[in-house]
């Protein structure tokens, strides 16, 4: 499956124009001549060398706006030992994963090693390595398949470069003084493909190479690889005009003994994107770092002469995968990073330099269909019903630099009405200015998820555990960015508004009909406002509900006036980060509202699926709110290795225990706060109407006092699935048995 999504993403890469000279000048095509001599062989002297190397497999999105959320993490620690013969063996000893969800294996999924030994050759092999000729028990079938998945590209050094690539650059960028031994000047090598010439399908690689330029020796390649000469279905063009997708390799090398350049760093990242459904990007990425490195350990043995396979990779032998015992894996602990940390250190916008024209800033105009949001080309919900739409986007690039232009348009179905909007931005330095306008429909919910747009999956089935407002906007702006990947932002707008209450009406989903259906939309004051807004977040890839490790806050703040008047806070910090043998996350929310006569829209609201498990729907309501949860894990020595079912690899079972801790708390001030809680709605309102106010009870209330609940429970395969037990502990309640499908806390 992984083989096929590098492969998918090597073969769909947009094909550059070619350009006449082979080499840019002279002095390039002698270096270039001089590294492919001196990298081809693998130095006499180079016997075998040991290692450690420890790996971190992750999947994660990129968000339109830059942000990356983990998903999943599995790290693992290596013993990799390569011998002049070719033969290369990476040996599994320890194996730990966090997830927020249950997946499959990445690591199990590898039937090869991920690392590569050596860059010394006339061949590359990406990844996936080599296969293991002694893999037993496959079918003939997928034996084909699986060599069909293998990927190896020409060197861009190989005896045979001139065919398939082109070079420029080769001055001097920087002087390395490795172990304060000599001066090491290196010269960066740019690589095209010359795809004009390729008849057979070759994978090759664009990008740079940076040489030792004394010895000509590689030390960094970085880049990403395409598949050139293949003649594609109708189906598989269908495809690949559809999907935009990368398989981007960094891998970098350190000087031993003075004489050899063998492995220190490797990433390779996998990112695709589907414009059709949105403007985030999936990402595959393994990050290894090496350590103790041993050149020519004592038990070498040259069993290979100078001009044999040691020398020359034309010919791949096998890149071995193997796992230690159970029993050892399971007792595993000399970790030299935390998890998570190698994919922390990393972004998917690393590559932005050297990325394809598509997702470049520079370049001719590109006009297509493009979502900022898969809710924007479908979407359901108990007011609009069904909501289908169409979005398109503008990048002016060289015609001007940086600015972008988005506009989504579509209908509501149920509803019978248009919404849409229209961006401009310009996307370039630290401060993006930007106007935004249009009709949306708002969820009035409170400390929410990052991302988070509504369930429409949820709403099919007739459980939509969300509020609405009918909103119209135009609001001009800026973004401001402190930070090499962005760790701060500041945003600062002002514009005018209006709010419209939107009725239910849908009473059921049209997948599973129920007899409880939908609930009533939630009370709003209608109105017009002017209203002034900053926002200033610090790590935002950092959230509680995912698995990256570290500290993030937000704070934001709005006022309005107009027919509607409010100011408003909102701050929340996040934490999450091992502490010994136990990890920890914590979350704290609070927010305060200002106003004579407050919106109701405005009020924060706690409850079931709102931050405090084990009371009603939105059950509490105030102008003041404070929520905070923490959640503690302690992995157990048990059953660490990776779960396989024939072809299926799932993560290790790897139980933890946990205890987590939910407390909340929601104020009302005042009498305008009480009389905004009565207009939410009524107990008995129906799903189709308007609510009532002062009719009977208030659908919410304030928690007088601090609501809390305890849980503690056991949770497997990266604390993904768990079970247990909870209760709240504000008041006396029995023990209730609880099952979790993800890392919340």
């Amino acid at each position: 499956m992984l083989a096929l999504l590098v492969a998918g993403a090597v073969s769909l890469q947009p094909i550059q124009q070619p350009l006449d000279a082979t080499y840019s000048t002279d002095a390039l095509r002698r270096l270039v001549e001089r590294a492919s001599v001196q990298n081809r062989r693998v130095p006499d002297s180079l016997l075998a060398y040991t290692a450690r190397a420890e790996s971190e497999h992750a999947i994660a999105a990129r968000q339109a706006d830059g942000v990356e959320q983990t998903f999943a993490v599995e790290q693992t620690d290596n013993v990799v030992r390569w011998r002049r013969t070719g033969d290369y063996e990476q040996r599994v000893v320890g194996y730990r994963s966090q997830s927020v969800g249950f997946t499959l294996s990445a690591v199990g999924m590898f039937r090869q090693a991920w690392t590569v030994p050596i860059l010394y050759g006339n061949r590359i092999a990406l990844l996936l390595g080599q296969p293991d000729s002694a893999a037993r028990g496959e079918t003939p079938r997928r034996r084909r398949a699986r060599r069909g998945a293998d990927v190896t590209a020409i060197h861009p050094f190989a005896a045979d470069r001139d065919a398939v690539y082109r070079f420029s650059g080769g001055d001097t960028i920087a002087t390395l003084r490795p172990g304060g031994g000599r001066e090491v000047p290196i010269a960066r090598i740019h690589v095209e493909p010359r795809v004009e010439r390729v008849t057979r399908p070759t994978t090759l690689f664009r990008g740079d190479i940076e040489v030792d330029a004394d010895r000509a020796h590689i030390v960094r390649m970085r880049g990403y690889f395409i598949t050139a000469g293949r003649r594609q279905r109708v189906a598989a063009r269908l495809v690949a005009s559809q999907v935009e997708a990368v398989a981007y390799v960094e891998l970098e090398n350190a000087e031993f003994d003075q004489r050899y350049w063998l492995p220190t760093y490797q990433r390779f990242e996998a990112q695709a994107s589907l414009p059709m459904l949105g403007d985030q990007r999936a990402v595959f990425r393994v990050v290894t770092r090496f350590r103790g490195m041993t050149v020519n350990p004592p038990d070498s043995v040259a069993v290979a002469q100078p001009d044999s396979l040691g020398t020359d990779t034309l010919r791949l032998v096998p890149h071995r995968l193997t796992f230690a015992p159970a029993d050892s894996i399971d007792k595993y602990d000399a970790w030299a990073r935390d998890v998570g940390q190698l994919s922390a250190a990393v972004h998917a916008d690393d590559f932005a330099d050297v990325a394809p024209s598509e997702w470049r800033a520079t370049g001719r105009p590109v006009v297509g269909l493009r979502y900022e949001a898969a809710s924007d080309l479908f979407r359901y919900n108990r007011v609009e019903g069904a909501y289908t739409g169409v979005g398109v986007e503008a990048r002016l690039r060289d015609a001007a630099p940086g600015l972008v232009v988005r506009s989504t348009l579509g209908w509501a179905w149920t509803e019978r009405t248009a919404r849409g909007r229209v961006m401009v931005e310009r996307q370039a330095g630290r401060w993006w200015p930007f106007v935004r306008a249009g009709r949306s429909l708002d969820i009035t919910n409170d400390f929410r998820e990052p991302y988070d747009s509504g369930s429409t999956l949820g709403a099919l089935l007739s459980v939509d555990d969300y509020d609405y407002v009918d909103r119209r906007r135009a609001i001009a702006g800026v973004t401001g960015f402190v930070g090499r990947r962005r760790e701060i932002r500041l945003r600062l707008e002002g514009g005018v508004g209006s709010d419209r209450y939107a009725v239910a009406r849908r009473e059921q989903g049209p997948i599973v009909r129920t007899d409880s259906g939908f609930r009533f939309n939630r009370g709003v004051d209608a109105g017009r406002y002017r209203i002034i807004a900053a926002k200033l977040e610090v790590h935002p890839e950092v959230n509680a509900a995912f698995v990256r490790p570290g500290l993030g806050a937000l704070l934001q703040a709005e006022a309005a006036s107009g027919d509607l008047t409010w100011q408003r806070v909102e701050l929340r910090v996040v934490a999450r980060q091992p502490l010994g043998p136990f990890i920890s996350a914590v979350r704290a929310d609070g927010g305060l509202l200002f106003g004579d006569r407050l919106p109701p829209q405005q009020l924060f609201e706690l409850g079931e699926n709102q931050n405090l498990p084990g009371y009603g729907y939105k059950e509490f309501a105030g102008d003041r709110a404070a929520v905070v949860r923490g959640l503690v894990m302690l992995p157990l020595p048990l059953w660490r290795s990776p779960l396989r079912f024939r072809r299926w690899v799932f993560p290790a079972v790897a139980p933890m225990i946990s205890a987590g801790m939910q407390t909340g708390w929601a104020g009302a001030s005042n009498a305008a706060a009480q009389a905004s809680i009565a207009r939410l709605g009524s107990v008995g309102d129906t799903a189709l109407g308007w609510p009532t106010a002062g009719i009977s009870a208030p659908v919410s209330r304030p928690t007088d006092g601090v609501r809390s609940s305890v849980d503690f429970r056991l949770r497997f395969f990266g604390g993904a699935l768990s079970v247990g037990t909870a209760r709240a502990i504000d008041h006396r309640e029995r023990w209730r048995f609880v099952v979790g499908f993800a890392q919340v806390l």
